[in-house]
């Protein structure tokens, strides 16, 4: 018995055992077997429980989130009718809605509807070699309506995808090492999309959407002490602009992208340890290769220093470019290093960082990555950004690059 059929049959139970609810909403497909990347429906089945007719304001785009174990996203699913639409008494009404599912995904998959109070639905996706009449037609459109001039109520389905606006920005690790002492660093970084997308006012100006605020953290943490203090913390916000994506060449392997913006460093220190600036920054981004997999990359990123009384001084170790670069794949042997060279020709300072993937080291037990670090020169932390401490060799787990 395939999943539409099951449900079907088990409808009429759960309203039963839910006698008090007004309307029931139930998810389903024709056809448990899809295709990868092929157009695809499921059923949108709407029940009238109650002995008033209801009115249902069906908007004219739907989501549901599609899970598979290795990844997680929105399809967009299109009904094919949409506004207000009237269910009588006992009865129900039920739609296709069209949408098309992820390329390059096979395996079960989970279609979790994001703004509904509705059932999942479960389907297996087939490769697209596989026969395409897998998936079939649905059953036809069955609306039940009202009698003209019966009272009635109205319910509106609100849908909206579910917050996903927050991702990492730069790499979540903690590392530990014992050179000059066993100590450990840390470093935290999430950034906020501040408009959705879908929203309307990012109809009318479609860059809104690639604003970012985002809230970065690095501390050095002494385990050497008996009290295992932290010695200094750098809190990094900022307010930006980014598309990595602005052009592509050579069929894509060539792409070019911008972040553009404003920042805040500080250590949050008072008195003779308070170290604090602000600057407006541009970070050009240039990848080689494939984005997701083996690549090189630059983003050096250019800034200025606003507001550095507590530290007027800062350039001339720090300079006005943080010179990133990287090479290798996140699924597999990944190498990256950030450069600076302050004003002064002595000065400044190297971070050199090298991960592999712990589920390949364990056999797919272990999740994040083995990543080992080396720092040398000045300004590891904004409170020693003006001395050069003994070099630092640390190797801890990075949970996302």
């Amino acid at each position: 018995m395939n999943i539409s059929r099951l449900l079907l049959v088990l409808a009429p139970m759960v309203l039963m055992a839910h006698g008090r609810a007004r309307a029931d909403i139930i998810l389903s497909t024709p056809h448990a077997q899809v295709v990868s990347g092929a157009p695809f429906e499921l059923d949108l089945t709407i029940t009238n429980g109650d002995s008033q007719p209801l009115t249902v304001d069906i908007p004219a785009e739907l989501h549901v989130r599609f899970e598979t174990p290795s990844a997680l996203s929105i399809i967009e699913l299109a009904p094919e009718r949409s506004g207000k639409i009237e269910v009588a008494p006992g009865g129900f009404t039920r739609m296709k809605l069209h949408g098309a599912l992820p390329a390059k995904v096979e395996g079960v998959a989970t279609l979790v509807p994001t703004g509904l109070a509705s059932n999942s639905v479960a389907l297996q996706i087939l490769p697209p070699a596989a026969d395409t009449q897998a998936v079939a037609s649905n059953e036809a459109t069955r609306t039940v309506t009202t009698a003209e001039g019966t009272n009635s109520y109205t319910m509106a389905l609100v849908d909206k995808p579910p917050p996903l606006a927050v991702s990492v920005y730069e790499p979540v690790y903690l590392v530990v090492g014992g050179d000059g002492g066993l100590n450990a660093k840390f470093q935290i970084s999430l950034r906020y999309r501040l408009f959705d997308d879908r929203g309307r006012l990012a109809e009318r100006l479609p860059w809104i959407d690639d604003l970012y605020l985002s809230y970065s953290q690095t501390s050095l943490w002494d385990l050497s002490d008996a009290s295992k203090p932290f010695k200094d913390s750098s809190y990094r916000p900022r307010l930006f602009y980014s598309h990595y994506d602005l052009a592509r060449y050579f069929d894509g392997q060539l792409r070019v992208g911008v972040e553009a913006g404003f920042g805040h460093e500080s250590n949050g220190k008072e008195g003779d340890d308070s170290r604090s600036f602000n600057m407006l920054y541009v970070r050009p981004t240039l990848t080689l290769g494939d984005p997701a997999g083996l690549r090189f990359f630059v983003a050096p990123l250019l800034h200025n220093y606003i507001a550095e009384d507590e530290n007027p001084d800062i350039k001339d170790y720090r300079g006005y470019v943080d010179w990133l670069f990287g090479f290798g794949a996140k699924g597999g042997l990944d190498f990256w290093t950030t450069l600076r060279k302050g004003e002064r020709s002595d000065y400044g300072s190297v971070e050199l960082n090298l991960s592999y993937p712990l589920s390949k080291l364990s056999g797919g037990d272990l999740t994040g990555w083995l990543m080992l670090q080396y720092f040398n020169g000045y300004g590891e932390s904004l409170l020693d950004y003006n001395r050069k401490l003994e070099s630092q060799w640390r190797l801890g787990i990075a949970v996302a690059l």
